[in-house]
């Protein structure tokens, strides 16, 4: 910045016309000494005016080496509004404290099946011995549906909190894939993808009425989860819990199905 003062002086100044690109409306016009100004709008830029933030949409011409030359330069901005955080909404009020690690390519490849991140472990299958750290956890959900859960409209509430399941750790699972697959009658396995990039060691398992998903290494399942539900869902349910003797977890809704003894 320097360099182009001591080039263009203190008084060749640049005129600068500031244009509110919301609607059309200049703000300001003023003459602006080169050293202020960057030597390009190709990045993005804001800038402070009147005690707001603005930024800066758009630039003619973007490089100093042209306004610098017709010292004309026109700024469309744009007002940075700051969101309260207290205004801050969670879609669900729970997400679980391990996020699976992704790689670049996939074991299983029949079909894709994609989740998010605050998705993964929502519905899961999980060791009977679990139990009391699943009752800790439903009960600190159940608390903060009741303490900050926010009516956004007649079909969806959202939550001030999120809380973070800590407790449980790995479902650390030991069931064959086969005979998962042999309960569900399914033959393809696909690969598993969370936000866009492959879960390591992921799969998932596709039926006329659910999509599951987990993790498996040699064979061998560690994560169980469902993603997708229909109204035959449940019977499928029971199936894997009642062969594997498992506990179905739904946390979202803090629901516990068990199997039949």
């Amino acid at each position: 910045m320097g360099i182009l003062s001591k080039i263009f002086g203190k008084s060749n100044k640049v005129r600068v016309q500031l244009i509110d690109s919301s609607n059309g409306n200049t703000i300001s016009i003023s003459k602006i000494p080169p050293a202020q100004l960057p030597e390009t709008f190709e990045i993005h830029t804001t800038m402070h005016l009147k005690n707001e933030d603005w930024s800066i949409e758009e630039a003619i011409p973007a490089d100093s080496k042209d306004f610098l030359e017709s010292r004309e330069l026109i700024l469309k901005v744009k007002k940075i509004k700051y969101m309260n955080p207290e205004d801050l909404l969670f879609t669900i009020p729970t997400v679980s404290n391990e996020i699976p690690q992704t790689f670049n390519s996939s074991l299983f490849n029949d079909f894709e099946y994609s989740i998010l991140e605050d998705e993964w472990r929502q519905n899961e299958f999980l060791n009977k011995s679990s139990l009391p750290l699943v009752e800790i956890e439903i009960k600190k959900i159940e608390e903060l549906k009741i303490n900050d859960s926010k009516k956004v409209d007649s079909d969806f509430t959202a939550f001030k909190n999120c809380h973070v399941r800590d407790t449980i750790g790995e479902p650390k699972l030991n069931l064959d894939l086969q005979s998962i697959k042999n309960i569900l009658s399914v033959n393809k396995v696909g690969s598993l993808k969370i936000s866009n990039e492959f879960v390591k060691n992921g799969f998932s398992l596709k039926t006329d009425s659910t999509i599951f998903y987990g993790t498996a290494e040699s064979g061998i399942v560690t994560q169980f989860c469902i993603g997708k539900f229909s109204d035959n869902t449940s019977n499928e349910i029971q199936d894997i819990l009642d062969e594997f003797k498992l506990l179905f977890v739904s946390w979202y809704h803090c629901r516990i199905i068990a199997p039949n003894e």
